[in-house]
């Protein structure tokens, strides 16, 4: 009996161990996440400056999915380095290599909304551009990257939001809208997009420039006797 009781109390201890090594690791790898925030922030930054530039032309969607110009190339580039950080952060996260509270923390959850915001137009235009929908369908159905339905979980949960269509999404649904264009029901859908746009716009979730005269969205309100 005792020497079972010893057994069992050996095990115990090994366990214990076990699992403060575990959260020492997990903690360490948060540190190196951590130090990767820097260069999120910087390519965040470039891409905003390139969103202000084509905010004076055809908009910031629109620019990037025609791809004409030097700067979309660069803009490309910098989708492409902050996707691959983004991916190791979830692929983390999926695997358990990471603190339970790391979706929690406000600087990430905020780190994260930016990102959404900024990059998943981008990766949209991308998608259609390539005519991915064709052979994956929708984006918004098996086309949307996790990093972008963590990110946004993550905020949804912090500040108690439905789990909607979020703001970051609306080029895909003005797409959907523009494939769909004569069906049943397609002038009430842009309608209710453009009252979402609106508050969207007004909160600052989303660029004035989805309203510029040749922006896609634009293009699709008058096609079917809308206005602005």
């Amino acid at each position: 009996m005792l020497k079972c009781l010893g057994f069992q109390s050996e095990r115990a201890r090994l366990s214990l161990r076990a699992a403060e090594a575990l959260e020492k690791q997990k903690l360490r790898n948060q540190a190196t996440i951590d130090g990767k925030k820097k260069e999120i922030e910087k390519c965040l930054d470039k891409l905003q400056e390139y969103q202000s530039k084509c905010a004076h032309k055809v908009g910031y969607y629109d620019a990037f999915k025609s791809s004409e110009e030097e700067e979309d190339f660069h803009a490309n580039v910098a989708r492409l380095e902050l996707a691959g950080i983004w991916d190791v952060i979830i692929e983390m996260l999926k695997r358990y290599e990471l603190p339970d509270e790391f979706e929690g923390q406000k600087e990430w959850i905020g780190l994260g909304t930016r990102y959404r915001r900024i990059v998943e137009p981008l990766d949209i235009a991308n998608y259609y551009r390539h005519l991915k929908n064709e052979d994956t369908g929708p984006y918004m159905g098996k086309g949307r990257p996790r990093r972008y339905k963590c990110t946004q979980k993550w905020r949804e949960h912090a500040e108690q939001l439905p789990n909607e269509i979020p703001e970051s999404c609306f080029w895909a649904e003005v797409e959907e809208l523009c494939i769909k264009a004569g069906c049943q029901g397609t002038i009430e859908s842009i309608l209710h997009l453009k009252t979402k746009v609106d508050k969207w716009i007004q909160n600052e979730e989303l660029g004035g420039d989805v309203l510029l005269e040749n922006s896609t969205f634009t293009k699709l309100q008058k096609q079917h006797f809308l206005t602005n």
